[in-house]
């Protein structure tokens, strides 16, 4: 099991990991809706569940190649065709607009804030996202997130899980991957950078995937208040 001596620098995922973009998503349709007057039972919950994964669709048609997208312009684009396929729900222009920026609103889970807080007092804590760099500056900055650096996969015209955007960090950063660790919800973004020799952290966050049995991770914690805990205790 890794143990604090083990590293020094902590890669983070965000989107899933860190926020909760699912549960972002629900509340300001939800929202949205209601302000538009529609009130049918479990309409805000469908629509925002068509919309993940919608998003989540385009996303991973993203990882076949082809020129950089932003999340904020995968959110909208999402949004559009989910909307096009519910019917007229009286969504003013301006609300549709709110909506698809809901990246730069994304909130982060409980644990998140003070799990940083507590990390970045031992170890050098990054973002490493394929969220645009607006988008986490925005998320960064009300959500209270301690970062010594933000790295986005913009930055590099591709996304994870991608080898490229690993290595970007390592090289930008100058580190060792022998003695950084990737944090994460996904499976899928472990299973990369362990590719690229980095440590492992598997967040267990509802909804963000599971592991499947070939899967071995550095560590497994049930949140980041959990894995906190464990690298600074002592």
């Amino acid at each position: 099991m890794i143990t604090a001596a083990d590293v020094d620098t902590l890669l983070f995922d965000v989107i899933g990991t860190v926020v909760d973009e699912g549960g972002t998503m629900r509340a300001e349709v939800a929202a949205a809706l209601e302000a538009a007057g529609v009130t049918e039972a479990g309409r805000a919950e469908a629509l925002a569940a068509a919309w993940e994964e919608r998003s989540w669709s385009l996303t991973a048609s993203l990882a076949d190649g082809g020129p950089w997208v932003s999340t904020d312009e995968i959110n909208a684009r999402a949004l559009a065709e989910v909307l096009a396929g519910s019917g007229d729900l009286g969504l003013p222009a301006e609300a549709v607009r709110w909506l698809g920026q809901v990246g730069h609103r994304l909130r982060p889970w409980p644990d998140s804030a003070a799990a940083l807080a507590a990390l970045a007092r031992r170890f050098t804590v990054v973002a490493l996202s394929n969220g645009n760099l607006s988008m986490l500056a925005s998320v960064s900055a009300r959500g209270g997130l301690t970062w010594h650096a933000v790295l986005s996969a913009e930055l590099v015209g591709v996304r994870k899980p991608d080898p490229a955007v690993y290595l970007f960090a390592l090289d930008r950063l100058a580190l060792d991957p022998a003695r950084t660790l990737m944090v994460a919800a996904h499976p899928w973004d472990l299973r990369a950078a362990a590719a690229c020799g980095l440590r492992t952290a598997y967040i267990e966050r509802a909804g963000e995937g599971q592991p499947e049995p070939a899967d071995s991770f550095g560590l497994t914690c049930p949140d980041l208040a959990a894995l906190a805990a464990h690298l600074t205790a002592g």
